[in-house]
């Protein structure tokens, strides 16, 4: 799923559109999308959590920030647009920090940047991420997890969806694909994103970044097919049933598609079958 702009990317999308449109036989449905604050809960809304997992555990982290920023929403802790901070974060201790203008506070087991501003220029770049100059466009937050002998940290952006497909499409398949083959992928990429948002109402996150579930990597720029791939099917899902749909997609299949009891041992998605 890691290696975009190949002919089996393209090949894949449309392969997943035939069997989700006419092998499985679901509704095609547009879903209300609305845009949430930085909140958890069991209300379906457009904010998706992504976990940046590609990160790892990073002991230190450089953002730069551009638009309208504050730290835990609070106004007397605006962030200038430009201004660069550094998060920093030891696995041993669990101690987290921000340095801003060479002034560094202790930021405890969590703090969250928040975006006071939606429009496209809004957002933060960070510099040890996969694609340095890409912008992610949401709020930030970070929270300490304590393990058994160490500390780790999650770095989560809270980012609309259709935002974030935007930054999904150019990875999972390429900028230079045909139109209705990046609308298919768009579909695929929503469900499973709703789906995803569905299953993890008691997570602190809903997907992660890596092709564990699909690769994010902020919002590139030249990437224009794939924004008016996500544009032209705003809010449109497959479903079956009330359910969304599983739309499980790769780069290659070999030619043959393996049903989910050989794969995960389930048969909860019967539609799921050797194909």
């Amino acid at each position: 799923m890691f290696k975009p702009y190949t002919k089996m990317k393209r090949l894949a999308a449309l392969v997943t559109l035939v069997m989700v449109l006419f092998s499985f036989l679901p509704e095609i449905h547009a879903e209300t999308l609305k845009s949430a604050p930085l909140s958890r809960g069991t209300t379906q809304d457009g904010m998706v959590r992504v976990r940046l997992s590609s990160l790892g555990n990073p002991s230190s982290l450089k953002l730069t920030v551009n638009g309208s920023y504050t730290v835990n929403g609070k106004t007397s802790r605006a962030i200038a647009s430009g201004t660069v901070l550094n998060v920093g974060f030891s696995s041993s201790t669990g101690k987290l920090t921000l340095t801003q203008n060479g002034n560094t506070t202790d930021m405890g087991a969590s703090f969250k940047l928040r975006r006071h501003a939606t429009d496209g220029s809004n957002g933060i770049k960070i510099a040890q991420g996969r694609v340095p100059s890409n912008l992610y466009p949401g709020d930030f937050e970070f929270i300490v997890q304590k393990g058994t002998n160490s500390y780790t940290l999650l770095v989560i952006v809270h980012v609309y969806i259709e935002d974030y497909l935007y930054g999904v499409l150019p990875y999972e398949m390429g900028n230079s694909s045909g139109l209705e083959a990046l609308k298919a992928q768009a579909v695929t990429a929503r469900t499973y994103t709703m789906r995803a948002m569905t299953n993890s109402e008691s997570s602190l996150y809903d997907v992660v970044d890596t092709p564990s579930d699909q690769v994010y990597s902020g919002t590139p720029s030249g990437n224009a097919n794939c924004k008016a791939a996500v544009d032209a099917t705003k809010g449109i899902v497959a479903k079956n049933g009330s359910s969304f749909t599983a739309t499980y997609y790769s780069a290659s299949n070999g030619g043959q598609t393996e049903a989910i009891k050989n794969a995960w041992g389930t048969t909860s998605h019967s539609y799921l079958k050797v194909k």
